[in-house]
């Protein structure tokens, strides 16, 4: 019995991943026309807070907690302020 030359092992293996991967981006296309993601309302809130305002962005605030817990476990931030 012959056994299949490498290569056309690697060429059918490359052809059946592109296929599933085909497959699987057909059915991601499908489910986003089917339950598409509500509008975003454009105005001054959906770019963030306005330069000057002293608000921040809540997901910044979350971000340096992580890293001074990172640094120093147990730390706490208290007041966060803007260096221009």
């Amino acid at each position: 019995m012959d056994t299949p030359e490498l290569w056309l092992l690697s060429v059918s293996a490359f052809t059946a991943v592109m296929l599933l991967l085909a497959l699987l981006a057909v059915t991601i296309r499908l489910l986003t026309l089917a339950f598409p993601a509500p509008a975003v309302v454009a105005g001054p809130s959906a770019a963030g807070p306005p330069a000057g305002s002293g608000a921040t962005d809540a997901a910044v605030l979350v971000a340096i907690h992580a890293a001074a817990q990172r640094v120093l476990p147990g730390a706490r931030v208290s007041q966060v302020e803007e260096v221009r």
